[in-house]
């Protein structure tokens, strides 16, 4: 098995997460989106916003926060948010739709697309929820297909993709 790259499916690792929590609340979707930043640069005609300083975004139960957070929408239509975490880690959190409560993850750089349920975890990645922990350099979660996939630094030798899972009652 290559230890640079491993994959994993909700399948074979249901004690990290069930197919019932793998979507946000459906109400969040419904609700105005938040933003508080130290500045702001928006260009409507190519649907790019930047946001800098210590950017906080709430959506519903979804809360993404970064140093800088660029927005790229069209027609009105939030399609990916790019969030980096330059001073600390960029960090994402999203209520559960079950008893499996908060997602939280973070990275030096995350991608949220809207329109696919995808979120890329870039550098020193992590992945929590209820206690159990997925860690490794790059971490891709697809909330629709529940797949996970994790890659380890190949150029850091030694440093593999960790996951610790606790023991369920």
């Amino acid at each position: 098995m290559n230890h640079a790259k491993f994959t994993l499916t909700f399948v074979a690792a249901m004690a990290l997460f069930s197919a019932t929590s793998a979507l946000a609340l459906p109400s969040d979707r419904e609700k105005p989106i938040h933003i508080s930043s130290d500045s702001a640069d928006i260009d409507d005609k190519n649907g790019i916003s930047i946001y800098r300083g210590n950017v906080i975004m709430n959506q519903g139960t979804t809360k993404l926060t970064g140093d800088i957070v660029t927005i790229y929408s069209k027609d009105r239509q939030i399609q990916k948010i790019v969030s980096q975490g330059k001073k600390k880690q960029a960090y994402f959190e999203e209520e559960q739709s079950s008893e499996k409560g908060l997602l939280k993850a973070w990275g030096k750089t995350i991608k949220y697309y809207l329109d696919n349920e995808k979120v890329e975890l870039i550098k020193q990645a992590r992945l929590e929820q209820k206690g159990d922990t997925f860690t490794g350099d790059m971490i891709e979660y697809d909330k629709q297909a529940q797949i996970v996939n994790a890659k380890a630094d190949s150029a850091n030798q030694g440093k593999r993709v960790e996951m610790v899972i606790q023991p369920r009652q």
